[in-house]
């Protein structure tokens, strides 16, 4: 017996083999883009401190909102590499052997 999904959130997957990659790029980016600007926003509502009385928000020390902030930005700034180089031969750093420093 086949389990039925309580709730099906994605839908049919779409059949791209044929697709050019245009049409690929725009297909993939309307369905990525609004996913990272919600992700975004869910991160964003992390930031709202607890208020005893309403008993909404978070607790969170320094250093933790420092390790968030800090993963959200490299990952920004690993996306804006990606962009900036898009298409260019980028030369590899010459490999090292593991244990090498």
């Amino acid at each position: 017996m086949e389990m039925k999904k309580i709730v099906d959130f994605r839908g049919p997957r779409k059949k791209t083999k044929g697709w050019g990659p245009e049409k690929k790029f725009r297909e993939f980016a309307a369905i990525r883009v609004p996913k990272l600007l919600r992700a975004l926003k869910n991160v964003q509502n992390l930031s709202t401190v607890y208020n005893e009385k309403t008993k909404i928000g978070y607790r969170y020390s320094d250093a933790e909102r420092k390790k968030i902030l800090k993963d959200v930005k490299e990952a920004y700034q690993a996306m804006m590499k990606a962009w900036e180089n898009a298409g260019k031969k980028i030369k590899e750093k010459e490999k090292k052997s593991y244990w090498d420093e």
